[in-house]
Order: C-alpha cells, then structure tokens, then sequence
C-alpha cells in the first residue's frame, strides 16, 4: 500500500514538472565586449530563477528555461579572479515564446574604486565658517566702510552731473558752441604794397569777418538803432554767441551798447 501512494506521488511530482516546463519559454541570448562588440568566450551566466541557474558561455551564447515571471540575468567575466566586464539586465516574461537578450558587458564601476584615494579626515573641514570671520556679532563689512562707498558713488555723480550741465550751457540754441574768439585780423596793404595800421587810417567794414557784418547789416536795415532781444530773433547764432559778437563790435568801435529798462538797444555808430 505504501509503495502504491510513494509511486503515485512520483508520478504527480513528475507531472507537473514535466507541466511547468511544457509552459514554460526559452531566453538566450549573447555577451558583448562593449567596445570592440566581440563575443566574449567564458563568460559566467546566472539567473535568479527558483532554483537559481549559471552557466559558463564558452563561445559567448547562453540559454536558459524559465516559466512566467520577472528576473535579473547577470553575467561576469574575469581575468584570473580579477572581474573586467560585467552586465545585468531584467527581463519580465509573459507565456510561452522565444525570449533574445544579448548582454552588452562593461567595465564594472564600484563605489570603493571611486573613493578608495580620497582621506574623509577632518582637516578637510578645518576652516571657519564666513560670517564667523568678523566675530559672530560682526559685520563682514563695516559700516563706516559702507558710508565712505555710498560717499563716493554721490561723489562720483555729481560730477559727471556738473560737467554734463556746464558742456550743455556752453552751447546754445543753435547748437554752435558760445566760446566765440574773435578772429584776428588780417592785415591791410595800400597801393603802394604797404601794411596799413589802424593809425594809419583804421579797418575798413569789409576788413571786418563775415558774422560780424551779418549783424551790422541786420542793425542797418532797422535805421541803425536795434533791441538786441530783435536782433538776436533775427540772427542764427545764440543768444550768448549774439552777444560775445555785439561785445566785439563794441571793441572794434563800431557799435554802442545802451541799456534800456530790462533790455538792451544796439546803435550803430556814425547813424
């Protein structure tokens, strides 16, 4: 009685394992050497299957019988015992079928390798911190420093604001600078091919330069007597170029300058 049930569970045990691997699929697949993509001979592959399985892929191929489910295949290769590529890879299978997963193996990178020069002492650390540097109740900069900065920033713009006001004073309506020179002038000969002198019987008007006559001439054509507020309306200069130029008539005793209530009357001398 008891040799029939031992057989009988036999026969079940044999059953579904013969059942299980009738369901079950077949992944294969090959390494590759990651920069050349050579196979690579004797490589040891192994999956987390229940029972786990390896094998050593002599020509760089492996195959394996796996039922449904989720696993991890990793494959190594070594150089005497020293690891040289390495690769894993998870794979999910669902029913029956023909599953390819070629392993391309790679150099292994390990934690230890990447520190295993660096000293974590604490002399790495040994520094103060920044706004310990100063004292703990200590500024990094001070206030008087922070003063004497904003000092000479203002320091700073009202100058730029100082000479750019006095450059746009310095010119006028016109936009002609009012820094007017009069030009000197040039020198006179008689018939006999002599220098004329101002002793000698004076500069003629036409001796005189062309804007000077321009304002001579506007003086003439009211009557020899004007209100410079008018002359200078009639004029293209500014009003300081205007009257640095009446100055030089002035002086060159050609015109006289009268004050008049706010203003000014330009008479044309010899009218």
């Amino acid at each position: 009685m008891f040799r029939r049930v031992r057989r009988s569970l036999i026969c079940i045990t044999m059953f579904a394992i013969c059942a299980s691997l009738a369901s079950g699929a077949v992944v294969h697949g090959t390494t590759y050497e990651w920069s050349t993509f050579e196979p690579l001979e004797n490589t040891i592959v192994e999956v987390n299957s229940t029972p786990p399985q390896f094998l050593v892929a002599s020509s760089g191929s492996y195959s394996f019988d796996l039922p449904e489910g989720t696993y991890t295949i990793r494959a190594e290769y070594y150089q005497g015992n020293l690891l040289e590529y390495y690769a894993e890879e998870n794979i999910t299978i669902v029913g029956d079928g023909d599953f390819v997963l070629d392993l391309l193996m790679f150099p292994p990178i390990e934690e230890e390798f990447l520190y295993e020069d660096i000293n974590f002492s604490d002399d790495l650390y040994d520094y103060e911190e920044p706004d310990k540097i100063a004292g703990e109740d200590e500024s990094l900069v001070s206030p008087v420093a922070i003063t004497i900065f904003f000092i000479l920033i203002v320091g700073c713009a009202l100058f730029v604001w100082r000479k750019r006001r006095n450059k746009s004073g310095a010119k006028g309506a016109g936009g002609e600078d009012d820094r007017y020179e009069p030009p000197e002038p040039e020198p006179e000969f008689d018939e006999d091919g002599l220098e004329r002198s101002e002793e000698s019987g004076g500069l003629e008007e036409f001796d005189i330069p062309s804007d000077l006559q321009e304002v001579l001439s506007v003086i003439r054509d009211d009557g020899g007597r004007i209100a410079q507020k008018e002359l200078r309306a009639r004029l293209k200069y500014s009003e300081a170029k205007v009257s640095l130029m009446i100055t030089d008539l002035e002086d060159r005793g050609l015109v006289k300058k009268v004050k008049k209530g706010r203003g000014n009357v330009i008479i044309l001398k010899g009218m």
